[in-house]
């Protein structure tokens, strides 16, 4: 679900739709309709996407992008200091979460990627992305270059006791990787 903003100066007249079907103007025709919006537009609208869209942004306006900001720094902040003190991690990015994403890269020194996404879904239900997330060159200048990272993204409606899971689960996957390894 999503909007389109057409300029004025925008010419449209040689434009093909890649869907065709019906539309609610003129649903007892054969020819898709040549003007706008319907010629944009085929098939029943999403209105339950188009709603949970307004719900979102009202979501939004009410509570402030700066209040979800504050509360995914303090998430990260949490969760980096809770994965550094894990000796087997390698975290990558900055430790100052002003600087970039509430995302966070890291690997287990022992453990590929794929071998810790695996053990945190599996195990503890906690969905990560592991690999070169679509972007090898940067994967080349931190060195993670084939096998990528485990990355974690932290969103407005996880809490501070989610944070701590999520260290105690890759604490105790670094733990069972560093038994097995003695053995």
């Amino acid at each position: 679900t999503g909007g389109l903003v057409i300029g004025e100066r925008v010419k449209l007249e040689s434009f093909v739709p890649l869907k065709r079907g019906g539309t609610g103007s003129r649903s007892e025709s054969d020819i898709h309709p040549n003007f706008l919006p319907d010629m944009l537009e085929s098939g029943t609208l999403n209105a339950i996407g188009i709603a949970g869209l307004g719900a979102g942004v009202n979501f939004l306006l009410d509570l402030g992008v700066e209040e979800i900001r504050r509360h995914e720094l303090r998430l990260f902040s949490r969760l980096w200091m809770g994965l550094e003190s894990i000796p087997e991690i390698v975290l990558y990015g900055r430790r100052n979460p002003e600087e970039g994403l509430a995302t966070i890269s890291f690997n287990l020194k022992g453990l590929m990627p794929s071998q810790v996404g695996v053990a945190l879904d599996d195990d503890y239900a906690i969905m990560s992305r592991v690999g070169l997330h679509c972007a090898p060159n940067a994967h080349r200048t931190i060195g993670t270059f084939p096998q990528g990272t485990v990355r974690l993204s932290i969103g407005y409606f996880l809490t501070e006791s989610q944070i701590d899971y999520v260290v105690e689960a890759v604490d105790e996957i670094a733990r069972k990787a560093s038994r097995k390894k003695r053995k």
